[in-house]
Order: C-alpha cells, then sequence, then structure tokens
C-alpha cells in the first residue's frame, strides 16, 4: 500500500527523509505551473528517481491527493474560522483576501478546486463538496445584514477566485504580481450595495498607461 503525508512517522528516517522531499518538491511545482507537472519533474526536484515516488505515493492522482488533502482542509478551516470569530461583513472580505491569496499563489490547487479544465475526480468533488456549505454561510450572513447585494450568488464567489487567480498569472510575469490584490478590492466593492466608502484593504496603487502597455505586451 501507498505511503501518505499521515503514515510518515512509521517509516525508516532514509524513506521519511524522501517523503519530505518529494512532497515540498511536489507541492513547489504544482504551485508554480500547475497540476500538469510530470513525475519525472517532481523527481528531479526532490533529487530522488521516478520510482520513489511512485513507491511512496501509488500514482500521480496519490500525490495531488496527499499534498491537497492538508490544503483544502486548510481553506475549508479559513473559512469557518472567519464564520465563528468575524463580523458578516469582516468574515466575506477576510475570506475573499485568504481564499484569493491561497488560489494566487498556488495554481495546482486552483485547477484542482475552481479550473474546469482539470481533469474531474472524486476528490475534486468532495472536496468542493465541502467548501460549498461554509461558502453558502458566508455570502448569506453578508446578505441578512445588507452589506452584500442579493443578486450576489455563491456561485459567483468562484468565479472572482478564477478571474483574480488569471490576474496573478498575468502579472506575476513581470513586475505586478501584486496587483490581483487592487482588483479584488474593486470586485468586493462592487458587489456591495453602497460602495461609497471603500472597502479597507491594503492594495497596490493602479498601474500608469505605460505599465499595462507593457504588461499586456508580454502576455502571449
Amino acid at each position: 500500500m501507498q505511503e501518505t503525508l499521515k503514515t510518515g512517522r512509521g517509516l525508516r528516517s532514509d524513506a521519511a527523509r524522501n517523503i519530505e522531499r518529494i512532497t515540498a518538491a511536489a507541492m513547489a511545482a504544482f504551485a508554480e505551473c500547475g497540476i500538469e507537472v510530470a513525475i519525472s519533474d517532481v523527481a528531479e526536484r526532490a533529487g530522488v528517481g521516478v520510482g520513489t515516488v511512485y513507491r511512496h505515493f501509488g500514482d500521480k492522482d496519490g500525490l495531488i491527493k496527499a499534498l491537497f488533502d492538508a490544503k483544502v482542509v486548510e481553506v475549508t478551516e479559513m473559512i469557518e474560522t472567519a464564520l465563528d470569530r468575524d463580523t458578516p461583513e469582516d468574515a466575506f472580505m477576510n475570506v475573499c483576501m485568504a481564499a484569493a491569496e491561497l488560489f494566487a499563489e498556488n495554481r495546482g490547487l486552483r485547477q484542482l478546486l475552481l479550473d474546469g479544465s482539470a481533469p474531474t475526480t472524486e476528490y475534486s468533488l468532495a472536496a468542493i463538496d465541502r467548501l460549498i456549505p461554509a461558502v453558502d454561510a458566508i455570502v448569506a450572513n453578508a446578505q441578512a445584514v445588507g452589506w452584500l447585494r442579493e443578486s450576489f450568488s455563491s456561485s459567483d464567489f468562484p468565479m472572482m477566485m478564477l478571474a483574480l487567480g488569471a490576474v496573478r498569472d498575468v502579472g506575476g510575469r513581470g513586475a505586478h504580481p501584486e496587483i490581483w490584490r487592487r482588483i479584488l478590492l474593486l470586485m468586493i466593492d462592487g458587489v456591495r450595495p453602497d460602495s461609497r466608502e471603500p472597502s479597507d484593504l491594503p492594495v497596490p496603487p493602479p498601474l500608469t498607461s505605460d505599465q499595462t502597455t507593457a504588461l499586456l505586451a508580454t502576455q502571449e
């Protein structure tokens, strides 16, 4: 049976070290390049043989599940904590910021949970099923206090995250890796019934015309 992150304590020290190296290399590769990354590339980054990766994780799907299970739990717990701790409006803004930051920095996670072009698996569907009730509650609470437009739907939330991921991909290739934060602020203000008072979020200044032209010129 394949060995996963949760069973690493009972392994020999060399096997445990290999698992740590593989998981660190795989997470970095998936975050940077997406889940299309080949097992051979992960093995090369980790400094181990391809067979070692397969021995510990079974196959690529096993590796993805072992890595991203913890990330899905992290997202779910983050939303649930905001529901318990924050006001409805702060909960919505804090969840938007935290989720956007996580998805912007991790292309693989974005593909797994948001991108329809990624392979659909029982694991990704189960992960989405765990997140939907928490997102529904965040949206419903913000609408109940009149802070969020009634026309906003929970299904709009993943669309916002996808859009921000695209902006991160564009800005991250150049000199503006944080520009997605400004777009998030504009999105949040756009879904409020009365946005005359702008949301209080740390954002970079708008790009100049020359910066925008230069950035768009780098896109394929």
